[in-house]
């Protein structure tokens, strides 16, 4: 039981203080417009995905989602 209770005062302050949220927006905000918000609008498939892509040419680099950082924000309420 006390365990629960203090889980849910962790993540009490985890939500009040806001930054993993900020984190998480951040990380996903290319699901927020462009063809990211059409592919959760449910406007594509697998071919006008492909058709997208030969389109546009070569995929840019893909960016660090910074695994260790949000690990280490969560440890920081934990320990």
């Amino acid at each position: 039981m006390d365990t629960f209770a203090k889980g849910l005062k962790i993540a009490e302050a985890i939500r009040a203080d806001g930054e993993l949220a900020r984190m998480v927006k951040d990380r996903y905000g290319s699901w927020d417009s462009g063809v990211g918000a059409e592919i959760e609008a449910g406007k594509h498939d697998f071919a006008s995905l492909e058709k997208y892509m030969l389109a546009k040419g070569d995929a840019a680099p893909n960016q660090s989602g910074r695994q260790e950082l949000f690990e280490n924000v969560v440890n920081r309420y934990v320990f």
